[in-house]
């Protein structure tokens, strides 16, 4: 009897006018207002409201929820419906506590933008009443802008942050309506959540929170670059054997995971499109906390997310497999995937 994978998709929110080049700007400015956006959640206490925008099958979608960021820890969300991150670490809760955690992968670890894309910095109409800039990331090959970052002025902070399509339209925006605070006073952190335990099929509790590794389980490896531009910067072991493969192109990060056995589709969500993968049968999904693409090839079962477009995804896809299948054995199974917070890279 084959082998079915079940994907579980588990999505956490992702938080993130008119432009005028700023005289003298260059590349380097670019690049230090994002390099500061990266750490201004660390320097600064906000608070407010963020607005996620996405479209899907040609309709906008739109939902909203409440942000705080204290003593260097961003909470999105409430109830049981929140994702939270401190420095390189990343939460998320279902309806029975805290489920995951994992960590980001280092400032070092990850390329620069500027090496994969070329960057500006210009002007900004205000958002929620703040005085804004804008770094805009365009592909040198096409000339099209591809993403947009909003940074407040003052502090740093980003306040917005758009995805453009292949034809330069805006499919995806994460931004704040609302700010009730950004700066002054700092509070003391929350205490870490703590995550919930789960248990394997034999009935051992296991820890569900993913360790950073350097060495992978035996007969499974991951290609160190993807056609793109894209960077293998972290690699991550749970006691269950799951792995977690993070790439970067300096803006985008992409989470890829494998499980051996061909995809069930009768466990997947319901909606989503049709997409194909070089000739492999995959479905993508557009939803508030970002962008999903299952498929599967060969007995093996891939899941990628991202808050990059489905197409994009379905590039880095193809460009994987090509590269994955330079390397032998896949890992025995995965689980539930999560987004972080505030994903900037």
């Amino acid at each position: 009897m084959r082998r079915l994978a079940r994907v579980g998709l588990v999505v956490a929110l992702v938080a993130v006018g008119g432009i005028v080049a700023l005289p003298g700007a260059h590349a380097d400015d670019a690049e230090a207002v994002l390099e500061r956006a990266r750490n201004a959640t660390v320097r600064e206490d906000f608070s407010g409201v963020v607005q996620i925008e996405w479209r899907n099958d040609g309709e906008w979608y739109t939902a909203k929820a409440p942000v705080t960021g204290t003593g260097g820890t961003v909470q999105v969300g409430e109830g049981t419906r929140k994702a939270e991150g401190r420095d390189d670490e990343r939460w998320i809760a279902g309806v029975s506590g805290w489920q995951a955690g994992w960590d980001e992968p280092v400032r070092g670890d990850v390329p620069s933008p500027s090496a994969h894309w070329d960057l500006t910095l210009g002007k900004a109409d205000p958002i929620a009443g703040r005085t804004t800039v804008v770094v805009t990331a365009t592909d040198p090959d096409t000339g099209i802008e591809r993403l947009k970052v909003y940074c407040d002025k003052d502090t740093g902070v980003m306040l917005r942050r758009e995805v453009l399509d292949r034809n330069g339209r805006v499919v995806r925006a994460v931004g704040f309506v609302d700010v009730k605070k950004l700066g002054g006073s700092r509070a003391a952190a929350p205490a870490d959540p703590v995550t919930k335990q789960s248990r394997s099929k034999s009935g051992e509790k296991v820890d569900p929170t993913p360790d950073k590794v350097t060495d992978l389980p035996d007969g499974f490896d991951a290609p160190a670059k993807v056609p793109g531009g894209y960077v293998l910067a972290g690699r991550y072991l749970r006691d269950d054997d799951i792995v977690q493969l993070y790439y970067s192109d300096g803006l985008f990060g992409i989470s890829v995971f494998q499980q051996a056995g061909d995809l069930d589709w009768n466990g997947l969500p319901k909606g989503g499109n049709g997409v194909d993968v070089d000739g492999a049968d995959g479905r993508g999904y557009a939803v508030a906390g970002g962008t999903v693409l299952v498929w599967d090839r060969d007995g093996v079962t891939r899941t990628v997310v991202s808050d990059a477009t489905v197409a994009d995804l379905r590039g880095f896809a193809q460009a994987f497999d090509d590269r994955a299948d330079e390397s032998p054995g896949v890992v025995e199974r995965i689980t539930d995937f999560v987004l972080g917070p505030f994903g900037w890279r």
